[in-house]
């Protein structure tokens, strides 16, 4: 259950002038949930007006909300209230449409966040076969952490800035390499029916800005609300989701079940279902707003700003639930957002080109001002922002963590998905069919070619992880436990 909240909700700032998000009235003392704003989006700024000159990076606030569909926020299209804030931050910053994860679940995609490089490579989320040479292995897995040999992006951070991260999932530990790098690293695991909660995030995170805001820092904080179980506190529940039906528990606790076919809701319930998720994901954007209404003073001393997520989440799209499995656009595709200091550079851009996580890293050490190491597969997104580039980057995507292993390549309109197992593959037309709803086959004119192109991939990075020393991390007791809660180990 979610603890309660600690502060009030948020209102945006109206004017166009205005960097900075103001704070709305407390709720009512017979609330005993956080009420819910309801914000005014400014206009967008001229696009006709002479770019500005791109501001320097004091500092950098980097916002993971797990398992974030890129069509369930305002900004890239979805009808419900779900991100006044991020929708604000869109506006006044460069909003990538077409942003792709590394993979289809947690610890892959954090690794290539974290090294600039695809799961094969850095190694996070790899399941290890059982007696792997360092640690015990815990519910029937091992599971690797990120190669030592690999820099993180806190570590090449630190030289320049202060470094702090708060991270809730028990995939993102430190036994698995993800405290690398951070000065201060606030870990907590998340199980089914408790984890900490997006205001306890936000408040932890205050905490360190009080002491550590007047310095230059890199700021990771990860939401994980919207993740399995949906179970948002009451009025975003009644706001989203409606009365509740019979058969559905709140928080829902069935996923297993939805996943893999034993429960098959009906639209009432699908609704329901996805109501839950909207409000957890307003309930997060609200506590996002606390964070920006700290750290937005109007100036070009404000950090710069990074929102993305991990990986989306399938409602039912294409008729299974959750993530982990599937490489269809609900779950694969990303939001992505930077905004500058003083939210005026480049404020309201959109960017349709194909871009990836491992393009994360080399743009904020550029935006800071460091060199990016030779190894890093991504490509800087700066001058993509500054209109100075157009190609597409494809998007390689790996790493299943249930239903045997696929890998996928995005390259900007056809997406091909090749099963290792049954050795058998298909495309989609993003162009022609955005819903991916139509599967083409080895007649399709591109198939051969792209299946080439993906399979020579695969081996190339396969030989540049067979380069680097293994790293295989077990996971805690206290981790496994969490994770066997949620439905990714079985104790067998």
């Amino acid at each position: 259950m979610h603890h309660p909240l600690h502060c009030c909700a948020l209102i945006l700032a109206t004017s166009l002038g205005a960097a900075c998000f103001e704070q709305g009235p407390r709720p009512s003392q017979n609330l005993p949930e956080k009420a819910v704003s309801k914000p005014v989006l400014a206009p967008v700024l001229d696009k006709a007006a002479a770019p500005l000159p791109r501001p320097s990076a004091q500092r950098i606030v980097v916002v993971l909300v797990d398992t974030l569909r890129a069509d369930g926020l305002g900004c890239y299209g979805y009808a419900k209230p779900t991100s006044p804030t991020i929708d604000r931050l869109a506006q006044q910053g460069v909003l990538f449409e077409r942003a792709h994860a590394a993979s289809p679940w947690t610890a892959p995609s954090f690794g290539s966040i974290f090294t600039g490089v695809s799961p094969t490579v850095h190694g996070a989320g790899e399941m290890l076969a059982k007696g792997s040479e360092k640690g015990d292995t815990l519910f029937g897995v091992t599971v690797g952490g990120i190669r030592s040999s690999l820099p993180t992006l806190p570590e090449l951070m630190k030289e320049k800035m202060t470094t702090a991260g708060f991270v809730t999932n028990a995939f993102v530990s430190e036994t698995l390499g993800f405290a690398r790098g951070f000065a201060h690293f606030d870990h907590k695991n998340a199980a089914l029916r408790r984890y900490r909660t997006a205001d306890q995030v936000t408040d932890a995170a205050l905490l360190w800005l009080k002491e550590h805001g007047h310095e230059r820092y890199f700021l990771f904080l990860h939401y994980f609300d919207p993740h399995i179980q949906y179970g948002p506190p009451t009025q975003y529940s009644e706001q989203f989701a409606g009365p509740r039906p019979r058969r559905i528990a709140v928080p829902f606790i069935d996923h297993d079940a939805a996943r893999e076919g034993h429960f098959k809701p009906t639209e009432e319930e699908k609704a329901f279902i996805r109501g839950l998720y909207d409000g957890e994901v307003r309930f997060v954007d609200d506590q996002i707003a606390r964070i920006v209404e700290a750290v937005l003073n109007g100036s070009e001393e404000e950090p710069w700003i990074v929102v993305l997520s991990d990986h989306g989440e399938e409602h039912f799209d294409h008729g299974s639930f959750e993530h982990g499995h599937r490489y269809e656009e609900e779950v694969t595709r990303v939001p992505l957002i930077v905004r500058a200091p003083g939210g005026k550079w480049r404020a309201g851009q959109k960017v349709s080109t194909s871009v990836r996580h491992v393009d994360v890293p080399p743009t904020l050490l550029e935006l800071v001002g460091a060199t990016s190491p030779s190894h890093f597969e991504g490509r800087s997104l700066v001058s993509l922002m500054e209109g100075r580039d157009e190609s597409p980057r494809k998007a390689y995507m790996e790493f299943n963590l249930f239903w045997g292993q696929q890998v996928a390549l995005f390259d900007g309109r056809f997406k091909i998905v090749y099963d290792l197992r049954r050795k058998s593959s298909f495309l989609y037309d993003l162009e022609k069919d955005p819903g991916e709803t139509q599967k083409l086959g080895k007649e399709h004119e591109r198939h051969a070619e792209l299946l080439g192109e993906l399979l020579t991939l695969r081996e190339d990075l396969a030989a540049k992880a067979r380069q680097r020393p293994k790293n295989d991390a077990a996971l805690s007791p206290e981790a496994a436990k969490a994770l066997e809660s949620l439905g990714y180990i079985k104790n067998k």
